[in-house]
Parts: structure tokens; C-alpha cells; sequence
């Protein structure tokens, strides 16, 4: 290169001009100009443009709209592979979240949506008497808390129901004989270890205690019965039988163990009783009572010809002593049976025999008999030597004075299929309390708890559990005596 023109490239001096500020670059140019002479010799840089990156970001936006056109094939050929997908599998198919544009409210309180009036509340409000009432269903839950406490303490809550039996030519010892009635227990408690009944009881002057059947029930839990005997002072005053809902009496084939003929055939429940020093009443029984004499019966047996029954039970021994003898499987495993009916069979016809006029007749039954039973026990005991005399009192339970009544109306159901209706809307009568069947009288007690053959009524309505204490004296009642004068 030429000296010439390297002394002129060299000549030229150019300043930097500061980017922040053009005004600041304007006034540099200036004093160069007076400085260094002609402005033509100057060279000036040039300005930057604001939108020196707009092309930069074009190009960007370009790019990003080829890329989309580019995909947007593949795009739409995946969404309708997915759609395929989800037609020929839609158990498998995600499914789509909704997009909630329900704006987020604050939760309202039970009270608040029972208050509001309108569409907006939970219930609507009713009107009464002309008011509005906007907080019912509240009273609504307020009554049924009230009546499930009411039912609670309904059937917690002990009665005892006290009623005086007239018996003509009763003896003078047994003049104010007081008798508890209690019936269908079903294996339900009174308070820990029965405290809650044992105290009932030894608030009450009592002779003995009638146990008239399902004490245990369906459920086959001995243990409530066992401890309301063991809580007893004197378990030995107590007579029960067997109910329609207890197991048993007799087991279906004899124990394998050696002990008494009871303990080979009878149900656990029934022997643990015993064991408590409770009698169990499946044949007659005497009460001496001073110098007179009280029988108890079950009531299944009034009305059997005992000279022939022992006889049956009598022959019937004797062909499976026969068939035990000659190795029959079946003889030998009901032989006990059999033979412990025939001792019963033996009892009856014993009690019969024993039975004279002064003493006085109890028959105990858990379901009450009908009427044409009782009309033929009746038969019987006139001149005959062959049955129990009739009763003076049949005391019964079972229908647990209906399970649920109804205020004013009473029981509305009792399962007795013999009874007018099949026991549906039944003459309260006969349903509990004190009646007469002939010349024989009739007590049915309420019982204690719910009746098994009634499921659907698992608790007591307006019917609190009964003690009944009967009272046996021989003087006429009022009513009676009026309506002789």
C-alpha cells in the first residue's frame, strides 16, 4: 500500500459515541467539529435503530408457524389413531376431566341452608297455622332423638304390675300366697349381671317365682338367665319351663357321658339352671305351703289320659331295650329319651293320683291355651280319675303385650294364628291381664323383652317391661260383691 494513501487513512480520527444517550452524541459531534475544522472530514457513526430486533423476533414467529404447519399432520393423524383406540377398547378409555367454571363458593352450614328460603335452600320451607317454619327438619330430627331416648328408657325400665286372683275354697295357708311372673327374658340383661332386676325383686315380698318360658330365646345364650339365679338369695323358689324359642328341652341324641338320666338328654341352658338351684317344671310338682299343698303343671299336660300315656311310654321303653339287645343304632340313642319321658309319663300319673280337693292347681304355660283346651280340661276333671284336675289359675306369656302398642288402642298384633284375625287387632283382653275361661282363670304377663316369632319388632313401643306379682286370697272382690247385693 502506498504511503500517500496510509498518511491519509491515519489523518482521520474517529470518536466513539457513547449508546446510551443520542443527545449526548449530538453534542460530541459538535465540539468536534469546531474542534477538527470542516464536518465533511468528520465521520459520524450511525444511530441504531429502536426495532433492531424486530426482524430477529419475525423470524422467530415464522419459524414457530412452519413448525406448526409441519406438525399439525401428525398431530391430527395421533388424535385419530386415539380416537380409534378408545372406540375398540372404551373400558380402557382415560376419562376427561371437566373443567368446572362454577366459581368457588364458600360451604354453607347445615344451619344456613335449612334457614334459606327459596330454590337456594337445602328444604323448603312449610307453613303452618300461617307461619312459615323454615327450621322443621330439625324438629324433625329433635323428635326422633327424643323418641329413640323414650324407646331406650322404655325398655330399661321395670314395671311391676300387681293383681289380687280370687280363689274359691283357697286354704288359709295359702291366703296372700304372693307369686312373680316373668316371662320371655330372650337372653337380654337388666343392668350388669341382671343388678337392675335383682333390685326390683328384693323390693318385693314374694313366695315364689314363675319362670314362663323363653328366658334364654333364639340367641341360645344361657349366661343373662344364669345370673339373674345366681344373684338370687333363694334360686330354689324358682320354677320355669321351657319355651317356643328356648333350645331344647331334650337334645337330639343322648350325651356320651355317664351321670343321670337328665344330664344325658336335657339342654345345656336347662341343666346350668338346675345346677343354680332352679327346678324345672316338666312334670307336676308340689309346693307344701305349712299343712296345704300348692301344685304346679306344665299345661301340656291336662289334658293327658294318664293311665294310657304311661303305658305307651311304658311299651315304647321296652321295644328299645329290645332293640339295643339285638344292636339297632337307633334304639340305643334314643333309649334315654324314652325312657325319661316314661318317668314323666310315671309322675303324671302319680300327681293324678295324689291330687285331692283341697289342694289348689297352678298350670304354667308359656303360650296361652285355647279356649276350647281349657273347656276340656274342664270335662275331664268332673268325675274323672284318669286326668289332672282342672286349674284354678293358667299363668302364661309369649305375646309380650304386643311388643309395640299403640297409645289409646293398645297392641295391634299378638302371633297367634289362632286368634280371631290371626292375631291382628286382638281384644285387648286377651292379650294380657286377668280373664276367666269358664270356671278357670287366666293371667297372660307382658313379659320382659320381644317375642323371637316377631323379627321385625326387635324393641318395646310404648309397653315397658312387666313384673307381674300375683296375689292368690279367697275373698270376692269388690265388684262382685256389689253386684250380689
Amino acid at each position: 500500500m502506498p504511503d500517500s494513501e496510509q498518511k491519509k487513512r491515519s489523518s482521520k480520527t474517529i470518536i466513539p459515541i457513547p449508546k446510551s444517550d443520542e443527545r449526548a452524541s449530538d453534542d460530541v459531534q459538535r465540539d468536534e467539529s469546531t474542534q477538527y475544522g470542516d464536518d465533511a472530514e468528520i465521520r459520524l457513526p450511525r444511530r441504531k435503530r429502536t426495532d433492531a430486533r424486530v426482524p430477529i423476533i419475525k423470524k422467530v414467529e415464522s419459524e414457530e408457524a412452519q413448525q406448526e404447519v409441519e406438525d399439525k399432520p401428525r398431530k391430527e393423524k395421533k388424535k385419530k389413531n386415539r380416537k380409534k383406540a378408545d372406540a375398540a377398547f372404551p373400558e380402557v378409555a382415560p376419562k376427561k376431566k371437566r373443567k368446572s367454571r362454577r366459581k368457588h363458593k364458600r360451604r354453607r352450614t347445615l344451619f344456613e341452608l335449612m334457614s334459606v328460603s327459596g330454590t337456594e335452600g337445602l328444604f323448603r320451607p312449610i307453613r303452618m297455622f300461617g307461619r312459615e317454619i323454615r327450621f322443621w327438619p330439625l324438629i324433625v330430627l329433635a323428635a326422633l332423638a327424643l323418641m329413640a331416648v323414650g324407646v331406650m328408657l322404655n325398655n330399661s325400665n321395670l314395671g311391676i304390675t300387681e293383681q289380687t286372683v280370687t280363689v274359691v275354697g283357697l286354704p288359709d295357708d295359702l291366703e296372700g300366697y304372693r307369686i312373680v311372673v316373668l316371662s320371655d327374658m330372650n337372653g337380654r340383661r337388666f343392668g350388669d349381671s341382671q343388678s337392675l332386676l335383682l333390685r326390683t325383686l328384693n323390693g318385693i315380698r314374694y313366695d315364689a317365682i314363675f319362670c314362663l318360658g323363653d328366658m334364654v330365646g333364639k340367641g341360645g345364650n344361657p349366661q343373662p338367665f344364669w345370673e339373674f339365679l345366681e344373684g338370687l338369695k333363694n334360686p330354689d323358689k324358682v320354677y320355669f319351663i321351657c319355651g317356643d324359642s328356648d333350645p331344647g328341652p331334650y337334645l337330639s341324641s343322648a350325651r356320651g357321658t355317664e351321670g343321670v338320666l337328665s344330664q344325658l338328654i336335657l339342654e345345656d341352658w336347662i341343666l346350668g339352671a338346675i345346677e343354680r338351684g332352679a327346678n324345672y317344671v316338666d312334670a307336676p310338682i308340689s309346693i307344701p305351703v305349712k299343712r296345704s299343698t300348692l301344685w304346679i303343671s306344665p299345661a301340656t299336660m291336662l289334658n293327658l289320659e294318664t293311665i294310657s300315656t304311661l303305658a305307651t311310654w311304658q311299651d315304647q321303653t321296652e321295644q328299645e331295650e329290645d332293640g339295643v339287645r339285638s344292636g339297632i343304632v337307633d334304639d340305643y340313642n334314643h333309649l334315654p329319651i324314652t325312657t325319661y319321658r316314661s318317668k314323666l309319663a310315671k309322675k303324671l300319673y302319680d300327681a293324678q293320683r295324689t291330687m285331692v280337693a283341697s289342694d289348689i292347681h297352678i298350670s304354667l304355660a308359656h303360650e296361652i291355651p285355647s279356649n276350647d283346651f281349657i273347656y276340656t280340661s274342664e270335662d275331664h276333671s268332673s268325675g274323672s280319675d284318669r286326668f289332672l284336675p282342672a286349674p284354678e289359675l293358667i299363668l302364661a306369656g309369649h305375646y309380650c303385650g304386643g311388643v309395640w302398642r299403640l297409645p289409646i288402642l293398645g297392641a295391634f298384633y299378638v302371633p297367634d294364628k289362632t286368634l280371631p284375625n290371626g292375631g291382628w287387632f286382638p281384644n285387648q283382653q286377651s292379650v294380657n291381664g286377668l280373664s276367666s275361661v269358664g270356671e278357670t282363670q287366666t293371667y297372660i304377663t307382658r313379659g320382659l323383652s320381644t317375642n323371637g316369632s316377631v323379627p321385625l319388632m326387635p324393641f318395646r313401643l310404648f309397653n315397658p317391661p312387666e313384673i307381674s306379682v300375683i296375689t292368690l286370697t279367697s275373698t270376692l272382690p269388690e265388684n262382685m260383691l256389689e253386684a250380689g247385693r
